[in-house]
């Protein structure tokens, strides 16, 4: 490696593509330029298509969408879709399913366009992405949204947050002229704030709040049971990227503050997770969390995994809302809390700790067995 080379890769990207510019080399990207797909991801997405069944039914089929690419290793992610599919089963039994990942929603919509019947129903994969910090999703929803008028669109529970920024601005003025247009379009809040949200940008939309799709799983569901004895281990699962408020140093101090074991996890792992492997990988997640006594937090999934092993929580807080309103779904388990100083984790720590939970909510019950009766108010 020669030695400007080396120096180039200690650069962050910026600087570098600064420096090209600089030398006529290069063009600054515009910021409010639409998301676009490389060219190796469209040609792998058009692959993918070339592969998708899309068998005949009377009754209209329903298709989910904007499903997490294998590359997308984020167990949370991943995770949502192992829920929905269950949850589609159950209450749409009678019509069959075909799935689309982000990037073929994106880079085949002149494709299926063509295979597209007016019965079917767009069913669109939830998350934390319905915002500015969430581009690809963000384009992804808005091709189906766009280009199905016709069709019953339903978009799942999603955290909405659109900066306060130019491109924040910039952004939600375009998801909000795309959403109204559409005149059979469900959008679903994540939490309260989500929904006050939605019903502000999206009025033309019908609007409902739901908690995150993982809590109608349980861990039994996968062969995970609590072992005989209480683990004497805690489990730091802490994001390692922009969402975090933490820096690295930061990250480690909160592992090495307990008096125990603590193991550092992220749910976003180190390898590509494939769908015949959702259901594996979320097993052997929910088993590590089963391990550990308590766990401390900022990543969703993370209170969510907690929450199903019936875990002590703390939950600390990220760049937006989706934590911090999070926690309101749990206010019927004492031993899910919220911290907001990184001095106060041992006190709240050991106030989980001590607290018994007996009963939790079955949310299937409250919310999600519910969900296609509230659906069904618009044809």
């Amino acid at each position: 490696m020669s030695i400007k080379t080396q120096i180039k890769s200690m650069l962050p990207h910026s600087a570098v593509q600064a420096v090209r510019v600089m030398m006529g080399k290069s063009r600054l990207r515009d910021p409010l330029a639409p998301f676009k797909l490389s060219d190796e991801n469209s040609a792998n997405a058009k692959s993918r298509f070339e592969f998708i069944d899309w068998p005949a039914s009377n009754n209209g089929r329903v298709i989910y969408a904007l499903t997490p690419t294998a590359n997308l290793r984020n167990v949370g992610d991943q995770a949502q879709v192992v829920a929905i599919e269950q949850w589609i089963k159950r209450h749409y039994s009678s019509m069959p399913v075909i799935e689309l990942d982000k990037d073929v929603v994106i880079a085949c919509v002149e494709d299926y366009k063509k295979l597209v019947m007016p019965n079917d129903v767009f069913i669109l994969h939830s998350g934390g992405n319905l915002g500015d910090r969430g581009r690809w999703s963000e384009a992804a929803r808005r091709t189906i949204i766009e280009n199905f008028r016709g069709n019953r669109i339903v978009s799942l529970p999603q955290t909405i947050h659109f900066s306060d920024t130019s491109l924040g601005r910039h952004e939600g003025e375009i998801s909000s002229r795309i959403y109204n247009s559409h005149p059979r379009l469900t959008v679903m809040g994540r939490d309260e704030e989500s929904g006050k949200l939605a019903r502000s940008m999206f009025p033309k939309s019908q609007v409902c709040i739901a908690p995150d799709f993982v809590l109608s799983l349980k861990a039994s569901d996968f062969g995970v049971t609590p072992s005989a004895e209480t683990p004497q281990r805690l489990m730091a699962c802490l994001r390692l990227d922009d969402e975090s408020i933490f820096t690295a140093e930061q990250r480690l101090a909160i592992s090495e503050r307990f008096n125990v074991p603590t193991t550092l996890f992220d749910t976003t792992i180190d390898r590509d997770i494939p769908p015949h492997q959702r259901r594996e990988i979320l097993k052997e997640t929910l088993q590590l969390f089963m391990d550990h006594e308590a766990v401390v937090t900022d990543r969703f999934h993370g209170l969510i995994f907690s929450v199903l092993c019936r875990k002590p929580t703390v939950v600390l807080r990220t760049v937006d809302h989706k934590l911090t309103s999070a926690v309101d779904w749990f206010v019927d388990i004492p031993n899910v809390q919220f911290c907001s100083s990184i001095d106060r984790i041992e006190e709240t720590l050991l106030k989980v700790k001590n607290t018994k939970v007996e009963n939790y909510p079955d949310f299937n019950e409250l919310y999600f067995d519910r969900l296609p009766k509230f659906i069904a108010e618009i044809a």
